[in-house]
């Protein structure tokens, strides 16, 4: 198993997209929440959906790597 094999899902880009960010601050004088739109919960809900997705993807090859062979978790015979 290469090292790399285990950030692979880390290099996808599509979770985040800068183009579609338009949100602007005024840092200096509003210290109010910004409020969030039902299209900002979706989108945070899709990726909140997509990495749930990933992790068990990733616990799924943890498992076959490191989860032992079947002879290990055979009963012993007398």
């Amino acid at each position: 198993m290469q090292l790399f094999e285990f950030f692979d899902s880390l290099d996808n880009t599509d979770r985040h997209d800068l183009n579609s960010d338009q949100t602007v601050y005024d840092m200096n004088n509003d210290t109010r929440k910004s409020r969030l739109t039902l299209e900002m919960i979706n989108l945070l809900r899709h990726q909140m959906q997509q990495r749930r997705e990933e992790q068990r993807e990733d616990r799924e090859l943890y498992q076959k790597m490191y989860g032992g062979s079947v002879a290990d978790s055979a009963q012993p015979t007398l």
